[in-house]
Parts: structure tokens; C-alpha cells; sequence
């Protein structure tokens, strides 16, 4: 059995993975494909998409206290050219965060109403990946009602791409 500091990289490294490849599946689409939506989704393509590297960001902020600002401003409606350099930032501080979480066993979640609560790093690690998966599917069911291809973001996409680590 994987011992769970390893297996929460491997989680991390998953969530980078699927973040990454979805942008980059993306770069093609015309801007009003972009804004393209579905009921139940969180709202347009663009707007999950950069729902899920904002929260992403703010997730590190609560663990590492380290405000990740990005060199654009959101308002100015990036491109996902410029947004995948700090999404692969953002990946890069969530696994600064995992050291922490490995290093000090428990992990203080300041909350938005400031109170602050100890957790154990398989919450923190729970509400990461569910949330990029949550999204990234609302991503994909999109694509799908556009009739475009969406790319494998699935656990056996990310094995085949990564037999270097995953073979035992």
C-alpha cells in the first residue's frame, strides 16, 4: 500500500495533469465556444475554467500563506495562454502544500470568516482533486453538447501518461 503522503502527491500530480491537458484541449476553441454553457454547470467554459485555477490559488493561500497573484489581471480576460504559466504555478504551490501537510500532520484552514480550524490532510486533499474533477466535468459535458471531443482527463488517461511512475 502506497503510504498516504505519497499517495496525496500522486493526487496533486493527477489534478495538475487533467488541468493542464484540459487547457490545453481548450486552446483552440473560438471565444463563443469559450462562453458556451449548460444548466447545472458551474457557468460558461472560460469562467469554470478560471473558477477552478482561482480556487485553486486561494487553497494554497489557506495552507501555505502564500498569496499567489497572477501576472494578469482576471478582469482583463486572459488568454488560456496566459493563464496555463500560472495554473502550473498554482500546481506547483499546491505540492509546496502538500510538503506542509506531510511535514506538519494537520493543516490550519483559515475560512473566509477568518475562524481558522485544524484539519487532517486528507480534507484538504478530499476538497482539491472533488473540486477540479466537479469542474473539469462540467467542462466536458459542454464540449460534449458542442459535439467536440473532450480530451481523457479520466484515471486510466492519467496511468497510460505517466507509466513511468504508476507500473509496479
Amino acid at each position: 500500500m502506497t503510504p498516504p503522503d505519497l499517495a496525496a502527491y500522486e493526487f496533486l500530480y493527477y489534478n495538475r495533469w487533467a488541468n493542464l491537458r484540459l487547457i490545453d484541449s481548450l486552446r483552440d476553441l473560438k471565444p463563443e465556444q469559450l462562453e458556451s454553457n449548460s444548466p447545472g454547470a458551474y457557468g460558461n467554459i472560460y469562467d469554470t475554467l478560471r473558477h477552478i485555477v482561482q480556487a485553486e490559488a486561494r487553497y494554497c493561500t489557506r495552507v501555505i500563506a502564500t498569496l499567489l497573484d497572477p501576472p494578469f489581471a482576471w478582469d482583463d480576460h486572459p488568454t488560456l495562454a496566459e493563464i496555463r504559466p500560472y495554473a502550473e504555478q498554482v500546481s506547483s504551490a499546491l505540492l509546496e502544500a502538500a510538503d506542509q501537510m506531510v511535514t506538519h500532520g494537520s493543516i490550519p484552514v483559515k475560512w473566509d470568516d477568518g475562524s481558522v480550524t485544524n484539519l487532517k490532510p486528507l480534507n484538504w486533499l478530499i476538497q482539491v482533486v472533488n473540486h477540479g474533477i466537479e469542474h473539469r466535468t462540467n467542462i466536458t459535458t459542454i464540449l460534449a453538447q458542442l459535439g467536440i471531443e473532450a480530451p481523457g482527463l479520466d484515471g486510466w488517461s492519467y496511468t497510460k501518461a505517466n507509466l513511468d511512475r504508476m507500473e509496479a
